[in-house]
């Protein structure tokens, strides 16, 4: 689940990241804050996704307990107090909350070095090199 958690976190991340200079790209002239609303715009979206993805993904590897929920005839209280469903719930919630803080996150590292890269050239060997714009460049 963790090592299934943190592939969502790396995706998410990379896209955002990715998001920001496409913006920045396309629209030079745009300062930190249109560049950090424009992206986060897109990052909500991101993370909804997200979100659903990994509950379905915890929902499936946790078909035995969804099981004893629907056969516990209203006794959620009950159930809830299990550890392993405690367990399952609050691993739900922690991944949720570790992904929407990693878009505002990233967006402003990503909006920084956007906005900053030819500040940056110095550091070209370390970060890669700039893209022509014409794709990515790895």
């Amino acid at each position: 689940m963790i090592i299934g958690a943190l592939g969502v976190l790396d995706d998410l991340v990379t896209t955002q990241a990715s998001a920001v200079f496409e913006l920045h790209g396309a629209n030079p002239g745009l300062g930190f804050r249109d560049l950090y609303n424009a992206a986060m715009r897109i990052g909500q979206d991101h993370v909804a996704a997200t979100v659903n993805t990994l509950v379905l993904a915890y929902a499936g590897a946790a078909l035995p307990m969804l099981l004893m929920f629907s056969l516990g005839r209203g006794e959620y209280s009950y159930l809830v107090n299990f550890s392993f469903v405690a367990e399952e719930i609050v691993r739900t919630l922690v991944g949720s909350l570790g992904l929407v803080a990693a878009v505002p996150l990233t967006t402003v590292i990503a909006a920084g070095f956007a906005l900053n890269k030819d500040r940056l050239e110095k550091w070209e060997q370390a970060l890669g090199p700039v893209g022509s714009g014409g794709g990515h460049v790895h």
